[in-house]
């Protein structure tokens, strides 16, 4: 309620005001009354002593002949509704970050208006209100509904709207690649509902059935083939990637050799062997296969990534010494531990274990799983055509998208690739990392217990009551 501001001003000194409404309430009276409603920002110049040059209003659509008046002769900083726009807002924010020391803190005003249905039911009938309590986010064409006010559902519907584009994302399949309608432990569907729900296009696409990539395709996402690929679909891949588009390459040891001619054209190659960290054991993973990622490039995907990320089986991947870097730019996104190796000896879970570090067969860590590859488009040197390969698909698995920073991790990829990267900086809302992982030793204990020791805890004691009671 902006008539609380006012009084605000006595327990808050020297702050900044930032306002979101659609009216200035810069009013002297409105129905004679001086502290209505509509006069709220207006007391708080008049009465409180704020100079105007606190004062941020965004968002406003209707304004009477006073206030416009007011808002010339005190030159109050606005930005209309239709003028609102993300540059218009950072350059905002900007200002507000470089005042912003000058005060002890910022005050922000949120107005918000709510409709009876008994009173408003054409309101209902328009946002195609279902149900009690469901909230509606709209902006232009685009909307959201929201059915719970979790932060979780409100964050990622205001995300969604603010994204809504007609460009696609493109997972390639028909070569054993992971799915994003597979619901089994290795398939891709909980990351596919969670970039759903960001708002972004997804499909799949089978590029014997469809050679033609179509040109609203904002990225490809090739996830670890399992089978190898004919030369004319790799020619497809070749051409789309001279074209100037975007690729989130996903690979896994087994697959590095499939797509090798892509591989040379990024000016990258694949160390032959698996990725073995002996640090996984501070998760309390005894397979040495897992590796932990502590160590993130200094870029905005690796500055989005705020903990820990786990990949499984990872393969290293370096660049090619004879690639001219006149054309690529790389970075090292994800770096492995020091005292980690690529172990080109074939490893299962079994043998992985007994793994030493064998050197000169070995390649000894810090190794890099994860690389960024940057160019300028062929036609638009202000932008650049954007490649993110990384040594392993598992980890926007079902299985591992939970744990950890994992999403995190696959949510920055995929921002950064469509080149949305107004989103990068806020954090992943989501409840999926609730699944409890035992050790066998844990399991065993708890099976044990529900098995045996519990049902003979009750039976003892329905055992001493019984015994008590008789000898009453």
């Amino acid at each position: 309620e902006h008539t609380v501001m006012v009084g605000s001003r006595n327990a808050f000194k020297a702050c900044l005001y930032i306002i979101f409404d659609a009216h200035a309430d810069l009013r002297s009276k409105y129905q004679n009354n001086p502290y209505s409603h509509a006069c709220a920002s207006r007391r708080l110049l008049d009465e409180s002593y704020v100079d105007p040059q606190q004062l941020y209003q965004i968002g406003i659509r209707a304004l009477c002949p006073e206030e416009v008046k007011f808002i010339k002769e005190n030159n109050i900083k606005q930005i209309l509704a239709p003028k609102f726009t993300a540059d218009t807002v950072r350059n905002v924010i900007k200002e507000i970050n470089d005042i912003g020391s000058s005060y002890k803190g910022i005050y922000l005003s949120i107005d918000t208006d709510g409709f009876d249905p008994a009173f408003a039911p054409e309101k209902v009938r328009q946002f195609n209100i279902q149900q009690q309590g469901e909230i509606v986010i709209q902006k232009d064409s685009n909307s959201e509904h929201v059915f719970d006010l979790s932060e979780q559902s409100f964050t990622n519907a205001l995300i969604s709207v603010a994204r809504k584009q007609h460009d696609w994302i493109i997972f390639i399949s028909g070569h054993g690649e992971r799915s994003i309608d597979d619901n089994s432990d290795f398939g891709l569907s909980t990351w596919h509902k969670n970039l759903q729900s960001k708002g972004f296009k997804i499909r799949s696409q089978n590029l014997i059935d469809s050679p033609q990539i179509p040109i609203n395709t904002k990225l490809l996402v090739i996830a670890s083939p399992e089978k190898p690929w004919l030369a004319g679909e790799i020619n497809i891949i070749k051409q789309y990637l001279q074209n100037g588009g975007n690729i989130l390459w996903l690979n896994d040891p087994s697959s590095s050799a499939f797509l090798r001619p892509l591989a040379e054209q990024l000016g990258i190659e694949f160390i032959p062997g698996t990725v073995l960290d002996p640090n996984a054991k501070m998760l309390g993973l005894d397979d040495p296969r897992f590796v932990l990622i502590t160590d993130y490039a200094n870029h905005p995907v690796g500055l989005a990534v705020k903990s820990v990320t786990l990949l499984a089986e990872g393969s290293a991947i370096q660049q090619l010494n004879e690639t001219s870097k006149d054309e690529w730019h790389y970075t090292n996104l994800l770096n492995s531990q020091p005292d980690a190796w690529v172990e080109s000896h074939r490893t299962d879970e079994s043998t992985a274990k007994t793994q030493t570090f064998n050197e000169g067969k070995d390649v000894h860590g810090p190794v890099s799983l994860g690389m960024l590859i940057e160019r300028a488009k062929p036609e638009n040197t202000d932008k650049f055509q954007r490649i993110a390969v990384i040594g392993d698909a598992d980890f926007v698995a079902n299985s591992y998208v939970g744990n950890v920073a994992n999403l995190d991790l696959g949510m920055a990829l995929i921002n950064w690739l469509a080149e949305d990267d107004t989103f990068l900086s806020i954090p992943v809302k989501t409840s999926i990392g609730t699944q409890l992982t035992l050790s066998n030793t844990q399991s065993l204990i708890i099976g044990f217990g529900f098995l045996f020791v519990l049902p003979g805890v009750l039976l003892l004691i329905g055992f001493l009551l019984w015994w008590r009671r008789r000898r009453r």
